[in-house]
């Protein structure tokens, strides 16, 4: 005996709860309701057997709990790797992305977005802090360094990510060109955050008495919206205090995008 209207509208409507409810607490991927919807709709464009379909999809969604179950057990580790790559994910995206080529990746637009902020609104007071020569000739370096990798140029980005950008803009590049250039900026530029974290440090163990007193902006040769954005980050600082946070800044980078691992590597590659 066929099935009413009435019951066939019951069904369809407990296979969209069936769905909704294993994509909400599973995984909408892997239980998609988009496609259960497109296929229903041809069955009705096309005038097909809705019992049959009904009755099909049934025993697809029974079929499809199975895999999912034997996927689970069988991939626990795929899993963990899933949820490690989220709460990576996740960590970054505490930093303001900037968007700066279409196929630039999330990664890379959060990470310029860091150092971009770094560069521009904390790294600048150092500046207010050194006094000694030998110590503003490293600063020097230092600045020089970062304004090629991070500080963006007016309305365009920093010389090293236009550099990444006509990468990007190549007809024909391969994916594995751009990981590999994508690589090549974090770990340049992780090379920088680490001799800024060790130039704070030996700065901080000299233990000047004058550094103790608040910090002072009149030597602070910015206007607008950038001097504004400094003075604002270390209102009431010592200059101690101002060297921590530049400090902190620059390690939590260094953590938040895994990129500890390559400090021993840029030591390495410092002393040859």
């Amino acid at each position: 005996m066929a099935l009413s209207q009435k019951e066939l509208e019951i069904l369809l409507e407990k296979l969209r709860r069936k769905y909704n409810e294993y994509g909400e607490k599973y995984s909408r991927k892997f239980f998609d309701i988009g496609s259960f919807e497109d296929r229903l709709q041809i069955t009705l464009r096309n005038r097909l057997n809705l019992e049959g379909f009904i009755l099909a999809e049934i025993a697809a969604f029974e079929k499809l709990k199975e895999k999912y179950e034997k996927k689970k057990k069988s991939n626990s580790f795929a899993l963990k790797v899933d949820r490690i790559i989220e709460e990576n994910i996740a960590r970054i995206k505490k930093y303001p992305p900037v968007m700066f080529h279409k196929k630039a990746g999330v990664e890379i637009t959060h990470f310029y977005g860091a150092v971009s902020e770094f560069s521009e609104y904390l790294f600048p007071v150092i500046w207010l802090v050194v006094r000694d020569d030998a110590h503003k000739r490293k600063l020097q370096k230092l600045d020089d360094s970062l304004n090629f990798l991070a500080v963006p140029r007016g309305s365009k980005p920093s010389k090293r990510v236009e550099d990444h950008i006509l990468l990007l803009s190549r007809t024909g590049v391969r994916e594995i060109d751009i990981e590999k250039d994508k690589n090549r900026y974090l770990t340049e530029t992780a090379g920088v955050l680490f001799e800024i974290d060790d130039f704070c440090s030996e700065l901080m163990e000299l233990r000047d008495p004058e550094w103790e007193k608040p910090l002072r902006f009149d030597r602070l040769y910015y206007e607008g919206k950038k001097k504004k954005k400094i003075i604002e980050n270390f209102t009431n600082f010592s200059s101690y205090g101002a060297l921590l946070k530049i400090r902190e800044y620059a390690a939590e980078v260094i953590e938040d995008f895994r990129l500890s691992a390559f400090r021993d590597l840029h030591k390495e590659k410092t002393i040859r």
